[in-house]
């Protein structure tokens, strides 16, 4: 049995997935904060249905369809900060490094159940010993 194709292993590893990029679109804004006319960008913030590892099934058709879960991966989009600088320059290294040190603390709450959960799942294999 493959233990990542869980429902609680398979989403944690997507919500790390997505923290992972959005790290590194923060620190290409970063690097740019002295380019002319750049403007932040940052991940399209995921949605709680992309999470939900089996996909959920109408078993009648009165139900309400369910929203497609099929793009697990993350849009870029440009999330420019209000302040702008006199070159055009729209990346405020303040608010990115906010959003970079959330984005760590995110990554280390996720890996952390992660972490958890694996620990859990070697327990119960073992048995009480």
């Amino acid at each position: 049995m493959d233990l990542s194709n869980t429902p609680l292993l398979a989403g944690l590893a997507r919500r790390l997935e997505h923290l992972a990029a959005r790290s590194g679109v923060i620190a290409e804004n970063i690097a740019n904060a002295d380019t002319p006319n750049y403007a932040a960008r940052d991940l399209a913030p995921q949605k709680f249905a992309s999470h939900l590892s089996p996909v959920m099934r109408i078993s009648d058709p009165r139900h309400i369809a369910a929203a497609s879960t099929a793009s697990a991966s993350s849009r870029v989009e440009t999330a420019p900060d209000p302040d702008v600088s006199l070159n055009g320059n729209r990346v405020s290294v303040e608010t990115q490094m906010m959003k970079l040190s959330q984005t760590r603390q995110d990554y280390q709450l996720a890996s952390s159940v992660y972490r958890k959960a694996v620990d859990m799942i070697r327990l119960a294999a073992r048995g009480s010993r």
